[in-house]
């Protein structure tokens, strides 16, 4: 019996080994149980950067387009509206006059080829020559008859031997009438010397095509002039 009371004792007061711990609370500790979820972040208290404005940048360049066409636009308009080009070729019969440019008796820039359309007579020459002379006042005495005639002087000398400059041509262009009187600027008279042809006075009737019709060294008579104007009729 003795032994019967003690297996009963130590069978209430044993703890089996499979039995779970328990909380504080009485219920089971769970190891599965899930960790909270991180905090959100601080606000700093910086905006986001909003978006490009895509839709802007693409009107911006468009409109750098438009002004760009615009303006290639009107270089093309200038363009149009200058003198045709005239290519030269000489200074004899035949050949395409070169376009002398030079400043006549106003102080302004003279271009031959702008009066390109118009028949030209080009009297160029040193008025301390009487060849020079002489040709002036014939051309003077026919330039009525052939008022779709531009009559020109260029001039390397007065009357002294002294180069040609402003007054000089304005007393030329009061003197014979004609319209431009042509001087040079530069004392090498590069220009001039081209034109003249190493002779004293040289003419030229040159047709609306910038042509070299005729040339004359020396005097050149008005019934000689008059007649190769009519040619070009």
């Amino acid at each position: 019996m003795r032994c019967l009371f003690l297996a009963l004792t130590l069978s209430a007061c044993g703890k089996s080994s499979n039995a779970l711990p328990m909380g504080g609370d009485g219920t089971s500790l769970d190891a599965d149980t899930d960790i909270p979820p991180a905090p959100p972040p601080e606000d700093t208290g910086d905006s986001p950067e909003p978006p490009e404005d895509i839709d802007a940048d693409a009107d911006a360049d468009a409109d750098a387009d438009a002004d760009s066409d615009a303006d290639a636009d009107a270089d093309t308009d200038t363009d149009d509206t200058s003198a045709p080009l005239i290519e030269g070729t000489g200074f004899s019969r035949g050949d395409t006059a070169y376009n002398l440019v030079a400043t006549d008796q106003a102080g302004t820039p003279f271009a031959l080829h702008d009066r390109a359309g118009s028949k030209v007579v080009l009297v160029v020459g040193n008025l301390d020559v009487a060849t020079t002379t002489d040709t002036l006042s014939n051309v003077q005495g026919i330039a009525a008859d052939h008022p779709d005639v531009t009559f020109i002087a260029f001039i390397g000398r007065d009357g002294t031997g002294t180069q040609c400059n402003q007054a000089c041509a304005a007393n030329v262009q009061s003197t014979y009438g004609f319209s431009p009187v042509l001087w040079e600027a530069s004392a090498a008279l590069s220009t001039f010397s081209e034109w003249i042809q190493s002779m004293n006075t040289r003419t030229y009737v040159i047709d609306a095509e910038m042509v070299i019709a005729w040339t004359k060294n020396g005097t050149a008579n008005a019934s000689l002039v008059d007649e190769k104007l009519d040619d070009l009729d």
